[in-house]
């Protein structure tokens, strides 16, 4: 079976496309690592760090990790994410609920993952807790 050289070409540039397509997306995903974030008060109710904030095109997802003396409890009721652009309330929250209790295991931190409608930036995010709100401010690292 012979293959006709303008075939064969046309199915090198179609691989090539594709390849230069996969390398794009990957590049300019839309996680980007590297946030600094600190409790705007000294005696916030709760501890969150940021780990990354995934910036697609559906919505925006911030990646952290919740900070507590191990095998005590708390609540998140709800979160709101600020932005230059306004206020946005959390859609979903994976690792604990809202509006249920949940309690820190023997390393004293919780993965979790929250969901808000899709910004461009974010400069603090607040929790509403049992014991008050919590506000932590966000930024790009240095």
């Amino acid at each position: 079976m012979k293959i006709s050289r303008n075939v064969l070409l046309r199915l090198t540039l179609a691989v090539a496309a594709l390849v230069a397509m996969a390398c794009t997306a990957y590049t300019y995903s839309g996680v980007k690592r590297n946030y600094v974030s600190a409790p705007a008060g000294a005696s916030e109710p709760i501890a969150f760090t940021v780990d990354s904030i995934d910036f697609r095109k559906d919505l925006t997802r911030v990646y952290g990790r919740l900070t507590g003396a191990p095998h005590t409890s708390n609540r998140i009721d709800d979160a709101t994410l600020y932005t230059p652009a306004g206020a946005f309330e959390a859609t979903d929250i994976d690792g604990v609920d809202f509006r249920r209790y949940f309690q820190w295991e023997d390393d004293g931190e919780i993965a979790i993952e929250i969901d808000f409608p899709r910004v461009k930036s974010v400069k603090t995010v607040t929790f509403t807790t049992v014991r008050g709100k919590a506000t932590i401010n966000i930024a790009p690292a240095p």
